[in-house]
């Protein structure tokens, strides 16, 4: 009886241990206070040329009000080429910034996606050393496929048990990459690669290649995927550098963190994805590709994962009340790039 109560005693203990350090590690991850009020910036049309599309408007814009944006309608000097992706690669970067057009004032309610964006997006994972160590993994830097389309930057997330959330850097291609050696130009467009850990957790052979199994599904849903209103292109490939991101959950602050500090580049994701393009991924039994065109087709998303502060933790799992819920806000924002503002359903 005596050893049975011990025991008890112990195991008792060591729950209590293990429900504590989960709700320790769940504490949000900065300690900088959310500014809701603090003001969009647009990029110096010497660095970087902003662009952002209604049902009807192309706008180059310069400058963002908080509730609204101001630039140039460049629908008409475009003629009949409505596709921003298609007019950079006829006109150029200095050829964009000159199209004529009237002053126009937009609600950024009114704003959609600013391209048609291709369908499927290529992927990295604990490409930021923080990330990484919060959760316990010690792999250098994977890529998977992420198989949600693209959605609005209002639109509402979906429900999954243990979701969560991970403000996102997205580089854009400008132009077909057939090769890894091709050199293209990219646009940035800020994003949330929304993932339903429960689902990567239970499909995750931690036997296979990371990357492999579980991400597919688990990041793979209907809504899993916001893509913001505007669409920047720099003039230099290293404009990306100086973006910060950030991201808070109902006004508590979450995430902040600098691009800079990505250990993949641009260039360091294109060739692993060509690396791993006869590479077989899964979701859920369903074989797939990384780039099943063997290519990475221009106005594909290039995410490039995310840093420290989600609310995934390997000893948290248990507890859906350290993850997102109905009702609950998340508000994505980067340098230059706007916010993202998506509400759980």
């Amino acid at each position: 009886m005596k050893f049975m109560a011990r025991t008890l005693l112990v195991l008792l203990i060591v729950a209590a241990a293990l429900v504590g350090y989960s709700f320790y590690v769940s504490h949000p991850a900065v300690d900088v206070a959310w500014n809701a009020g603090r003001s969009h910036i647009i990029a110096d049309p010497e660095a970087a040329l902003t662009f952002a599309r209604t049902n009807s408007h192309l706008i180059r814009v310069t400058r963002h009000t908080g509730n609204a944006v101001e630039g140039i309608n460049i629908s008409a000097g475009l003629g009949q080429e409505g596709d921003l992706i298609e007019a950079y690669a006829r006109l150029g970067y200095e050829g964009l910034a000159t199209v004529p057009g009237a002053e126009v004032t937009v609600p950024v309610s009114d704003l959609t996606m600013p391209v048609d964006f291709h369908y499927p997006h290529v992927a990295a994972g604990t490409n930021y050393s923080e990330h990484a160590e919060e959760v316990y993994l010690d792999d250098p830097p994977f890529l998977f496929p992420k198989l949600a389309q693209a959605s609005a930057w209002n639109a509402p997330v979906m429900f999954h048990p243990r979701l969560d959330f991970e403000a996102e850097l997205a580089m854009v291609p400008l132009d077909d990459i057939d090769s890894p050696d091709d050199r293209v130009d990219y646009a940035l467009v800020l994003a949330n690669d929304f993932t339903d850990r429960w689902t990567l957790v239970r499909q995750l052979d931690l036997g296979a290649p990371m990357g492999t199994t579980g991400f597919a599904a688990g990041k793979g849903r209907a809504s899993f995927l916001p893509t913001g209103y505007l669409f920047v292109i720099p003039r230099s490939a290293a404009f990306y550098e100086t973006i910060t991101l950030e991201l808070a959950v109902n006004g508590e602050a979450r995430q902040r963190f600098s691009a800079d500090d990505m250990i993949l580049k641009i260039d360091d994701i294109v060739r692993q994805a060509f690396d791993q393009s006869e590479r077989t991924f899964f979701d859920g039994d369903e074989p797939v590709r990384l780039l099943p065109q063997r290519s990475i087709p221009r106005g594909t998303l290039i995410l490039t994962g995310t840093a420290a502060g989600v609310l995934f933790k390997p000893v948290n799992l248990w507890n859906q009340g350290f993850y997102l819920g109905r009702g609950d806000r998340v508000i994505t924002r980067a340098t230059f790039l706007g916010h993202l503002d998506n509400q759980v359903k």
